[in-house]
């Protein structure tokens, strides 16, 4: 038997705008620190449907996080967005 495998292509994407997405990454910092850890990342990447949540985390983390402090602060946060829109998450 073969393993089934989904078109996510074929999946429908709800198109967000950059605030409602800033507001969900803003949901995930659990511990009100005002730092996106890649673990608070990570979840807020599997919420908005991502195959590879941690991958997308460290990825989203690499890409934002201008003083190397392995976070996302509230100055990086429009970064960790045109990340997001660049790897396909739909943005009006």
């Amino acid at each position: 038997m073969g393993r089934a495998t989904i078109d996510h292509k074929a999946l429908p994407v709800p198109t967000l705008t950059e605030d409602q997405l800033q507001k969900i990454f803003k949901k995930y910092d659990f511990n009100n620190d005002g730092l996106l850890s890649k673990e608070e990342l990570k979840k807020a990447f599997d919420y908005l449907g991502s195959c590879i949540p941690g991958i997308r985390a460290s990825r989203g983390i690499h890409h934002a996080d201008a003083n190397r402090d392995g976070y996302v602060n509230e100055e990086e946060l429009n970064e960790l967005v045109k990340y997001a829109k660049r790897v396909g998450f739909r943005v009006k």
